[in-house]
């Protein structure tokens, strides 16, 4: 039988090897938790393994619970908040931390300018201005890695 090409077909995801070898995993589950029969198992086995698209893969799992209790599943997007919390943490420690040392250094420049130099306008407008830059980079790189990572 021919499929008749069409929008729907351009956009029907084709899928891999993990992708049946993952539903197959689903389907022995849901038998040996008894929603299955071993007909039904062996029907539906056959359909995914023979599966080319996501759709098809869908068919061998109608009728079953889509969030099955996987227990490392579970533990897993419980966490995934608490990581990401932590780790965004970690990263603006750093960037504090990172922030106060270059902040030290340039007011430690900006002292023996004074002291060698003397005060100028030039000094007094170009040391706030690079601390500003400095402060402006390290922020906003921050944020870009903190939002690049979610």
């Amino acid at each position: 039988m021919q499929e008749v090409w069409s929008y729907h077909h351009s956009v029907t995801l084709l899928v891999g090897d993990p992708e049946r070898e993952r539903t197959t995993l689903t389907l022995q589950r849901h038998y040996r938790e008894g929603r299955l029969t071993a007909d039904e198992l062996g029907e539906r086995l056959q359909i995914a393994l023979s599966a080319r698209h996501r759709n098809q893969l869908r068919r061998a799992l109608d009728d079953l619970p889509r969030r099955w209790a996987d227990p490392e599943a579970t533990i897993r997007e419980a966490l995934r908040p608490a990581v990401r919390i932590a780790r965004d943490a970690a990263l603006l420690a750093a960037t504090g931390v990172l922030w106060l040392f270059g902040s030290f250094l340039l007011l430690l420049a900006f002292a023996a300018w004074l002291l060698a130099d003397g005060p100028g306008l030039a000094g007094v407008l170009a040391f706030p201005l690079i601390w500003l830059t400095m402060t402006w980079l390290l922020w906003a790189g921050a944020r870009r890695r903190r939002t690049r990572r979610r």
